[in-house]
């Protein structure tokens, strides 16, 4: 007797449970469009980043000129990074309104104001030989490298090159541009600007502009700046080029057709890959460091670009490795470069692979 009523409770059920999936069907469709294969958008503008981008190129150009004895004067470094008194080349940077140290993280300002002032300092000993305990030129094995370096054999140059890329480029991006506060759903992406589209869109594409690639990166790797060059050189040990600029790709066009679901998938695969391309650079330098550690100048090249690697790591939140493991890998690599030995670099790569899970990758990176 009590069956014909379950029967009429399951259809009920079933009734209601499709009349629901239609309703939320109507409500909240997954929309549907296309991605295009280059960054290639309406109203797109990354002028301010690419701005930057020559602005630390003008700044290392500038260092360079210390490898062969040039003395360097560390008030034009300050004020090339605050973008005062006119220091650049170009009346187009020196009048942009844009500047490096504002974009910098407050809290390490002062310590690459120190680094400016560190080169400067080094470079007053002209083309003197570098040794442990003075600073001045140091020359690879076959006479083709000068790299000017401090008492400790430091190139400072490359501690504020790498340094900046991830205390600039890397932090602006993945804590601010790639997060809520700039591309969240509160974010008007309704209300278009000429030339800059909504402000999720705009964010969104100053992310891309720290990235340094061009439009068909990476069919195109020609030109590449900073972080996509070095995406580009770790690439075959990662797959790191495809992945970012897929999820560029489909990040931007997600946001033009209001598919926040997708934009969001998008922008956490850029959070994780672009962390992963710091650590592997990190590691890129490491082990060319492990294969020429009788040269010091070499020694002391690759492993300044590695320090400053490192030390980008800390520069995203939400970073992958503990703060215990990031100091063990910053003191394997050492304040003073003639010290660090063979086994401390093969130390600091093993610790980096493991927080990266890159062990079956560590050899090829």
């Amino acid at each position: 007797m009590r069956k014909p009523a379950v029967l009429l409770l399951t259809s009920l059920v079933a009734a209601f449970s499709f009349s629901s999936c239609d309703k939320d069907s109507q409500e909240d469709p997954t929309p549907q469009y296309d991605i295009p294969t280059t960054y290639n958008f309406q109203n797109v503008s990354y002028s301010g980043q690419q701005t930057r981008i020559a602005m630390l190129d003008e700044i290392g150009t500038y260092i360079r000129t210390g490898n062969t004895g040039a003395v360097l004067d560390a008030q034009q470094l300050k004020d090339m990074y605050a973008n005062v008194n006119s220091r650049f080349s170009t009346a187009e940077l020196n009048t942009s309104g844009k500047q490096l140290k504002d974009k910098t993280l407050s809290t390490v300002q002062a310590e690459y104001e120190g680094y400016f002032d560190g080169v400067a300092t080094a470079s007053l000993m002209g083309t003197m030989p570098a040794m442990n305990g003075h600073a001045g030129i140091l020359t690879s094995a076959d006479g083709a490298k000068k790299y000017l370096v401090d008492a400790n054999g430091m190139e400072l140059g490359q501690l504020i090159s790498k340094g900046l890329m991830g205390a600039v480029f890397f932090n602006q991006a993945v804590e601010g541009y790639l997060t809520d506060e700039k591309i969240g759903n509160s974010v008007d992406n309704a209300t278009v600007t000429a030339g800059e589209g909504t402000a999720m869109e705009h964010h969104w594409d100053e992310a891309f502009g720290y990235f340094g690639s061009p439009i068909d990166f990476p069919a195109n790797d020609k030109g590449l700046k900073y972080w996509a060059n070095y995406s580009n050189q770790v690439n075959p040990a990662l797959g790191s080029n495809k992945t970012m600029m897929d999820a560029f790709l489909k990040g931007r066009a997600a946001i033009s057709n209001k598919d926040m679901k997708g934009k969001a998938e998008a922008a956490a695969t850029l959070r994780s890959e672009w962390e992963r391309i710091v650590a592997a650079s990190a590691i890129h330098e490491l082990n060319a460091a492990k294969g020429v550690v009788a040269d010091q100048a070499l020694k002391s090249h690759y492993l300044s670009e590695a320090r400053g690697f490192v030390k980008s790591l800390q520069y995203k939140s939400d970073r992958r490795i503990s703060d215990t493991v990031h100091s063990q890998v910053l003191a394997k690599i050492g304040t003073n470069l003639y010290n660090t030995t063979g086994a401390d670099i093969v130390a600091a790569i093993d610790l980096l692979s493991t927080a990266y899970s890159f062990d079956p990758i560590k050899g090829q990176i």
